[in-house]
């Protein structure tokens, strides 16, 4: 289906970009209510599309309706259910404590290379010399190679359980409750702080989070498996939303830096495989390629999607899509009978993104000349590009940088900004710029990089090929 409606969202950008394994930045939500899409086809999607998907979460049978949200480009798309009513959150919560990680590993409270021999943490069952040598990062990768009880296990956890020894620390990952325990107990005794004020305090408030109260938070003992609590989070899906969003953001919110954009790369890396295609593990979060959507959306075009997840029993779901600019939150009312799958849940999100044309541009070149040039001269660089979609692309523009290493991070040189027009499908186009190279440019060689739709005028699910960083400009 091609929309009638076609339009261009543009926003202004700093010339140098932070790119976190070539995601583009997203338009930021300021800290106030959320803002709405007055209808699905002002961004572009389909009416009908999110009515099929609310019909389908309707339908979905033997679990209680409880609440989605769709934010695309920083504003609600669809909303079904109750998004202000809070539900726990299960496992979800362990992707909030990894981001409260982040801000005090930034402030110099917590060192992820100790032991927890050196921070004292041991267990009613005792802990033998080897186990106490799994570091502060093991746990937050599930890597501890600890295999003893823990509070709020699930039975399948337990089944799959390793034998005790069976792994030293750092070298096998296995979904690992105390690991998520313990890091709890190591964040209050290395910041002094409570998990949830402190959440509050530092995530909560700052992103505006319109529902979140640290007393309908708890731990949760079982002090004859464990001297370490889980600690349970209730929160409504506007506000899991909102911390989705954050990530999206790259952990900034009204122009305020929450979490770092190390961390948040970081943590959201796949440090470990699972066991299925495509699905990883980070620091408490889990990370998806697009092997993994491929075994659960239909459509081969959603299949470049790639994301990560704060994911909880029952169905419980925050979702970052960052090259679709998508964040979704689904909340699932467990102690009601609530469990949803996701071959129940996958159908809403493929009828919603394959309500819009999805577009494959892809960036095929880049290089700059002449060779030998000295600050102040004149250069040329140019790239080919290419539609690789069945539908046009939307006008955009191509910005051309120099780079001192092959990525793009905050110490690129952007050298200009080139449009591009609308790109039949299958067509190429070669994109040039004319410019004056700083004259304060430091002598050395360069790379030539090209950057295709840095705004995200196109809804392009592979951002990937978005960059490429072509070939090397010396500069004397």
């Amino acid at each position: 289906m091609r929309n009638t409606r076609r339009f261009r969202i543009t926003w202004l950008l700093a010339g140098t970009v932070l790119l976190v394994g070539a995601v583009l930045a997203p338009r930021p939500v300021q800290a106030d209510d959320w803002q709405r899409w007055a209808t699905p086809e002002e961004a572009g999607f389909s009416s009908a599309a999110i009515a099929d998907a609310r019909r389908h979460w309707q339908n979905i049978p033997d679990s209680p309706i409880a609440a989605f949200m769709l934010v695309y480009q920083g504003r609600v798309l669809a909303s079904f259910g109750d998004e202000s009513r809070q539900f726990w959150c299960h496992s979800m919560r362990k992707s909030f404590l990894s981001a409260l990680y982040g801000i005090h590993v930034a402030e110099g409270r917590i060192d992820l290379g100790m032991t927890i021999e050196d921070l004292g943490i041991d267990d009613s069952t005792p802990l033998t010399e080897t186990e106490k040598q799994a570091r502060v990062v093991h746990l937050l990768k599930a890597r501890s190679g600890i295999y003893i009880e823990a509070a709020c296990e699930a039975q399948s956890m337990k089944d799959a359980r390793p034998p005790r020894g069976s792994h030293p620390p750092g070298t096998f990952w296995y979904y690992n409750n105390w690991d998520f325990n313990a890091l709890g107990t190591i964040f209050r005794q290395e910041t002094g702080r409570d998990i949830f004020g402190e959440f509050r305090r530092r995530i909560a408030d700052p992103i505006g989070m319109q529902d979140f109260n640290p007393a309908l938070c708890q731990y949760a003992y079982e002090r004859h498996l464990s001297d370490h609590p889980c600690y349970t989070f209730r929160m409504s899906t506007r506000d899991r939303a909102r911390f989705g969003q954050l990530f999206l953001q790259n952990g900034r919110w009204a122009g305020r830096r929450i979490v770092t954009p190390e961390w948040i790369a970081e943590s959201t890396a796949a440090h470990s495989e699972t066991g299925t295609p495509g699905r990883g593990y980070g620091y408490m979060w889990w990370t998806y390629e697009p092997e993994f959507f491929a075994l659960f959306l239909q459509d081969p075009r959603l299949h470049a999607l790639r994301g990560y997840a704060a994911s909880g029993y029952g169905g419980q779901a925050i979702l970052v899509f960052p090259d679709a600019d998508m964040v979704a939150a689904f909340s699932v009312d467990v102690p009601e009978g609530g469990d949803l799958d996701i071959l129940e849940t996958a159908p809403v999100l493929e009828m919603i993104l394959t309500g819009r044309e999805i577009v494959d541009l892809r960036t095929m070149r880049a290089q700059a000349e002449p060779q030998g040039a000295i600050p102040g001269d004149r250069v040329r660089v140019r790239a080919r590009l290419r539609n690789w979609s069945d539908h046009p692309s939307l006008p955009t523009s191509v910005d051309f940088y120099l780079l001192r290493e092959r990525s793009l991070g905050e110490d690129a040189i952007w050298l200009g900004t080139t449009a591009v027009g609308e790109l039949a499908p299958g067509a190429r186009e070669t994109v040039r710029l004319r410019t004056t190279l700083p004259p304060d440019l430091a002598p050395g060689t360069y790379y030539a990089a090209a950057l295709t739709d840095r705004d995200k005028a196109n809804y392009d699910l592979d951002r990937a090929n978005n960059l490429r960083i072509g070939r090397k400009l010396r500069v004397r």
